[in-house]
């Protein structure tokens, strides 16, 4: 089943997500990214095979571009106000089944207001968005499958309406299965236990025997439509790291990071250019992956040249170090990734 939905207006961003759709579908799986235009064939109820691709979806990514909004039929009606409109059909129903929706801003486009939303669409201006610049776009879009990550391992939202009538089935079956493991057990307690005293039974090994699990080790998760996830807990970064950064324009400084953790939000500080450090914002951690961003003000020149430039950090956990990327998005400066390695030098 698809674990990604991926909404769209084609006037609006096809060439955006189709991109992200190579992207995500190399990362979750073509199997598990859905994209009208790969699978829906000739004969299908576009309407039924959209709701049904909704209704098995965890994650549905809902592309916003400058026209998502404004877009307009035949007879100069806008689009969003048709109750018939797909992409009004595929968020309505997400939000209305508890299933997790991720605005995604392209093309430098803003989230859309409240007041210009119809009622069954006004939810998703309470969703966090992600956005996606040209300039920065494959940093941006690990930011997302990032996001994507986190979302597909908490599982869905509560749905706004369930009807018992839908378990009935499963509910009685589950009866039945009750009714039959009891049998099983009153048979097994009257039947007498043999046991060979030449085969004892085996000491299952114990955690102090085989050392405790590493923390970055994967681990089964049933989540709570009964699906069955790998996943990797966090790596603990919490503590002191240093590094030596040679910036692209080929100065060299010894920088310190200050991670605070709690679960997968990661805080704290970073240096830059030998200072005490920028605040860490949008910190996160899954597995051995981490990400985060700072700002800082570059001036030019006389002073009239400002600009508020933000540092993305992508990190990759080995042990007791990091291996950095590091992009900078300025809009006075243009500068090349930097890379580097930070070492742990204290734990918390």
């Amino acid at each position: 089943m698809p674990g990604v939905f991926i909404s769209y207006r084609r006037q609006d961003s096809a060439g955006y997500t189709g991109r992200l759709f190579d992207i995500l579908s190399a990362e979750f799986g073509k199997a598990n990214t859905y994209m009208d235009l790969d699978t829906i064939v000739g004969g299908d109820d576009f309407t039924a095979v959209i709701v049904d691709k909704v209704s098995v979806s965890d994650v549905l990514v809902a592309v916003i571009g400058n026209r998502w909004l404004t877009i307009t039929e035949e007879n100069g009606n806008r689009r969003l106000d048709n109750p018939r409109d797909f992409v009004r059909i595929e968020i309505a129903k997400a939000l209305e089944r508890g299933i997790r929706v991720i605005p995604v801003l392209v093309a430098g486009a803003s989230m859309p207001r409240e007041d210009d939303l119809p009622a069954v669409l006004k939810a998703l201006c309470e969703r966090q968005a992600v956005e996606i610049r040209d300039s920065h776009f494959h940093p941006d879009a690990q930011q997302l499958i990032d996001v994507l990550h986190t979302a597909l391992h908490h599982g869905r939202l509560r749905p706004l309406n369930i009807s018992l009538k839908r378990f009935a089935p499963a509910l009685l079956s589950g009866a039945a299965v009750v009714v039959i493991l009891s049998g099983i057990l009153l048979f097994q307690q009257r039947k007498p236990a043999i046991r060979s005293d030449s085969n004892p039974p085996r000491k299952e090994q114990s955690e102090s025997s085989s050392g405790p699990v590493p923390q970055s080790q994967p681990h089964q998760r049933v989540e709570a439509d009964g699906t069955k996830n790998f996943v990797k807990t966090p790596v603990n970064v919490a503590g002191k790291w240093t590094a030596t950064v040679k910036y692209d324009w080929g100065d060299t400084y010894s920088e310190l990071f200050d991670f605070e953790v709690n679960g997968q939000e990661v805080s704290g500080m970073a240096g830059f250019l030998g200072n005490d450090g920028h605040t860490i914002l949008n910190g996160r951690i899954a597995g051995n992956r981490i990400n985060f961003m700072t700002k800082t003000l570059t001036t030019l020149g006389n002073g009239e040249q400002t600009s508020e430039d933000k540092h993305y950090y992508q990190g990759e956990i080995e042990g007791d170090s990091i291996r950095f990327s590091m992009a900078t998005d300025s809009s006075v400066q243009s500068h090349a990734p930097v890379h580097f390695t930070a070492n742990k030098v204290e734990k918390k």
